[in-house]
This record gives C-alpha cells, sequence and structure tokens, in this order.
C-alpha cells in the first residue's frame, strides 16, 4: 500500500492506529516519528514507493516519547543513517531506553479511566537512541523551513511542527486528535497544560493540519482548531454552572467529550 498524500511533498503512513509522516526536502526524506516497534518495515516500504532509498532519509523528527512514536526509533535509525530531532525533555526519556511518564487526570470519565489503565501497566523500557539535536520553541530545521513549536501537555517534551508549504501545514502530533471530531489527545501528562498549547496553535495561521491520531485536514485547519477552543470553553463553563447549582463535582466529568463535537 503506497503511502497517502495529504499535501504538496507530503506523505502520510497509516500503521496501526498512528500515522507517521514522510516530507520531500533539498531532494531527500524527512520522517516525522517512527511509530510502533513493528512500523518499520512498512515504513521503509513506504520510503521505497517514493521512489526513495532508506538512506534519502536526512532526518528523523519525533514529537514525543511514546511508544507508538518512538517504538520504530531505534530500527529506522539503523535503516536509515540519519540522526533524530526532539525537544530535549523527551529527549531525555529516549536516551534512557523509557517510554513515557506517569499520565495525569484526563477531561471525562473515559479519558480518565484510559490514564488509569495505562498508568497500571509495569514500566517499558526500549532500547536507548542517541538523539543528536534537540529542538526548542521556535527553532528551525534546515529542511524547507520546518518550524519546532513546544506545544507541552500531551507530554512535557511534546513538539508540534510547522512547514510553511501551500498556506503552511501544521503536524500535530498528539496535541490534538482528529478521528470522528477535531478534539483533546486521549491522554495528558498535563492537562492544563495541554490546553494551552491548543491554543497557541490555534493563534497561527495555517491550512491543513496532520495528526498522529486521525484524518487530516485538508483546508481552514486554523480555523478548526479556533473553534475546538470555543467549544471547549463552552463546555467547561457549562460544566462549572451545573456545578454551581448543586449538581456536584460528577458535574465536569460527565461534560468528557462534550466539548469536541
Amino acid at each position: 500500500m503506497r503511502p497517502k498524500a495529504v499535501a504538496e511533498g507530503v506523505c502520510q503512513v497509516s500503521l496501526r492506529g498512528v500515522n507517521v509522516f514522510l516530507i520531500e526536502a533539498g531532494g531527500g526524506l524527512v520522517l516525522v516519528d517512527t511509530g510502533l516497534r513493528n512500523s518499520p518495515p512498512r515504513i521503509t516500504e513506504s520510503i521505497y514507493s517514493l521512489g526513495h532509498l532508506p538512506q534519502d532519509v536526512a532526518a528523523i523528527v519525533v514529537t514525543h516519547a511514546h511508544r507508538d512514536h518512538v517504538g520504530g526509533l531505534a530500527e529506522m535509525v539503523r535503516r536509515t543513517g540519519a540522526e533524530v530531532w526532539m525537544h530535549p525533555d523527551d529527549a531525555a526519556l529516549v536516551r534512557a531506553g523509557v517510554w513515557g511518564r506517569p499520565l495525569g487526570p484526563g477531561r471525562g470519565r473515559t479519558r480518565d479511566a484510559l490514564r488509569r489503565a495505562m498508568n497500571a501497566l509495569p514500566e517499558a523500557r526500549h532500547e536507548p537512541v542517541a538523539v543528536v539535536h534537540e529542538l526548542g520553541d521556535g527553532d528551525e530545521l534546515p529542511f524547507d523551513g520546518l518550524r519546532a513549536l513546544h506545544t507541552p501537555g500531551h507530554t512535557a517534551g511534546h513538539l508540534a511542527l510547522l512547514l510553511p508549504r501551500g498556506g503552511g501545514l501544521l503536524f500535530v502530533g498528539d496535541a490534538a486528535s482528529n478521528m470522528v471530531h477535531t478534539g483533546l489527545s486521549f491522554v495528558y501528562e498535563d492537562l492544563d497544560e495541554g490546553r494551552r498549547s491548543l491554543e497557541k496553535l490555534a493563534a497561527l495561521e495555517f491550512e491543513a493540519a496532520c495528526f498522529a491520531h486521525g484524518r487530516p485536514i485538508r483546508k481552514q485547519a486554523s480555523r478548526r482548531f479556533r473553534d475546538l477552543m470555543t467549544r471547549l470553553d463552552a463546555a467547561d463553563a457549562k460544566a462549572a454552572g451545573r456545578a454551581a447549582a448543586g449538581a456536584g463535582p460528577d458535574a465536569a466529568a460527565a461534560a468528557d467529550d462534550s466539548g469536541e463535537r
């Protein structure tokens, strides 16, 4: 199966429940995230289908250190010889061979149940990987103006990426999801921080957006982010009103996904 073109020179490789991306830049490729441990053969097949060799991958940019984003990292480094770029907060986990940190309380019962289940899992470790390049907020990579945006919340070192091509293309990572609707990510280390990061993204202008989980948005993507913030604020105000009226502390939990429709 060939990767799906989502914008000029950008392809989405759909794996088991997560997407990674290949960006044509400077005659080579940039790989955004590496999927799960069993993902490298599918990613490599996609590279060949675009008329490239694995050695044409000039960089691997990782949005954050969860197993569905760095599970295939060590093997993709071996296959491509590319250097890894990350935010230092999550780079420290990758260098130590650790998948993620404990998750904080979620928005609503469903997400909070998922958070408790994930935190109950035994600590998982992986092969340590060298991260050569550390990225801070606003840093520009030498690949067609690709820019890093520090968007903490889902993890402390989460990065989104903005490519100034075709009106702007945002690689969201797990700062948000776009399954049925554009909405919050499934889990967060710090939900409040994640909300502030969404506000930061919603203040930008970009025509398209690609998500680690869900479908791409090809037109007026920044408006969808601003609409999401409006819905989340309205849901919070409704839950606060119910609590003030005596509905009890479960009022906020009852909102669950109500701000994301």
